[in-house]
């Protein structure tokens, strides 16, 4: 007896995790993070000079995390470096440690 459950996670995985958003808006506190299918996924900042109110400071092919949206915001406005190629592990470590430091 396999239940609902079963059910449920097997249509997910077969069917709904297959779709691809054709549109994707998350408002921050900054800014958005928008997708219009099929560009990029885009980070924008709320800027009065700027045509329209804002800004784009960062386009990716996927959806970032929350982590690496406030990354994106802290590069592009000097408050962070970008971060340095090499000691891919050891640079994720040094974030975690930073990150749990901020709690």
């Amino acid at each position: 007896v396999t239940g609902f459950g079963m059910a449920g996670r097997m249509l997910r995985e077969r069917l709904i995790e297959q779709l691809i958003p054709a549109y994707y808006l998350r408002t921050l506190d900054f800014g958005a993070l928008t997708r219009t299918w099929p560009q990029l996924f885009t980070v924008w900042q709320e800027d009065e000079s700027a045509e329209g109110g804002y800004r784009m400071i960062k386009a990716m092919d996927r959806q970032p995390s929350n982590p690496e949206v406030i990354d994106i915001y802290d590069i592009a406005n000097g408050i962070a470096d970008e971060p340095k190629e090499g000691l891919g592990l050891l640079n994720a470590l040094g974030d975690f440690v930073n990150g749990m430091t901020r709690l």
